[in-house]
């Protein structure tokens, strides 16, 4: 009997040590941005994946950021060129927000927008 408490005690805590794991989460790293075209680098941000275009599409009553659209819509008036940090299309979705409820981009993304708009935000 005292045999088996033991046993049974060297289990449950080899159960118990070998069940705790940590996963590290490494922080996003952000490339320094050089260059940036609305085409190839911006627009792709609003219609890859499930991102803003999910609402954000052809026919949406506030925003259409589908590609052919979303330069128009964008510059209209989201776009803040004399303090591009507080650019509505920077800073409503960014990352740690939370007046955007739905989807946020990531902090590359954000780096890459606020990039094209401290450039002059230009139709390239």
């Amino acid at each position: 009997m005292k045999n088996r408490t033991i046993f049974l005690i060297l289990i449950l805590f080899t159960l118990f040590i070998n069940s705790c794991k940590y996963d590290s989460i490494l922080p996003e790293v952000v490339v320094p941005v050089i260059g940036v075209s609305f085409a190839k680098d911006v627009a792709p941000i609003f219609s890859t994946g499930d991102k803003c275009t999910s609402c954000h599409k052809a026919g949406a009553t506030d925003c259409d950021l589908t590609s052919a659209n979303a330069f128009a819509q964008i510059t209209a008036s989201y776009i803040n060129k004399t303090t591009p940090a507080e650019s509505v299309i920077y800073a409503y979705p960014a990352p740690g927000t939370t007046t955007h409820t739905r989807k946020k981009y990531t902090a590359g993304e954000a780096a890459i927008i606020l990039h094209w708009i401290t450039e002059g935000a230009k139709n390239n």
